[in-house]
């Protein structure tokens, strides 16, 4: 039977999956930048031959039994996740050296344990660095957050200063977050574009 490999746990507060003192990172969201607003999982997910078809499918790739994960997210990422958005984001990347920090609300939960698994689908688990922080409890109560328009935003600084060697980085989410980093951030609807994509290329280099 195929054996899955668990990806590290996540910790309290962030979760790195290497230790290599890098330089440059992405803050990824996936709504709304490689993941459109649309539901073309649902015209599988109900399928129980159509599903058991794309779990052989990915077990036969990758040597992974997508089973043992929710099958709304695999559905999701496997049919949802725009191929030319990915694209995009693989552009940058291999463009700056970057690497990707998740910021997206799909690293909570149990779905952000095996959400390098639903990365790996796509080509992209290879460039994964990290996750942001996740405050359970509540976000920093420090006055050097008032300023800050979106709760995002205070994940990004948080992680940023807990990695001192990054020395770059840029940000694409849905959330509006050039409110807060005109400089370093990039807001994309209904997904990134090649101009999205180009922008973060020059914030990186």
């Amino acid at each position: 039977m195929t054996q899955i490999i668990e990806p590290k746990p996540l910790k309290s507060l962030w979760t790195d999956f290497s230790e290599e003192k890098i330089e440059k990172v992405l803050f990824l969201d996936i709504d709304g930048v490689i993941q459109p607003f649309t539901e073309y999982r649902f015209e599988h997910v109900y399928n129980a031959n159509e599903m058991e078809r794309l779990f052989k499918e990915l077990e036969n790739e990758f040597k992974i039994n997508y089973r043992e994960f929710d099958k709304y997210d695999v559905a999701a990422a496997y049919y949802d996740w725009d191929k030319t958005a990915v694209k995009e984001i693989k552009r940058i990347l291999n463009a700056t050296g970057a690497k990707i920090v998740v910021s997206s609300s799909w690293r909570s939960g149990t779905t952000g344990d095996y959400l390098p698994f639903l990365l790996r689908i796509h080509g992209l688990q290879e460039y994964l660095y990290g996750y942001n922080p996740i405050f359970l409890e509540g976000f920093p109560k420090d006055k050097e957050y008032e300023y800050l328009a979106h709760a995002r935003s205070i994940e990004i600084l948080e992680y940023l200063k807990m990695h001192p060697h990054i020395r770059k980085w840029a940000a694409v989410d849905d959330v509006n977050l050039p409110d807060d980093f005109p400089e370093n951030a990039v807001v994309t609807y209904p997904k990134i574009t090649a101009g999205d994509a180009d922008k973060c290329i020059r914030i990186l280099q």
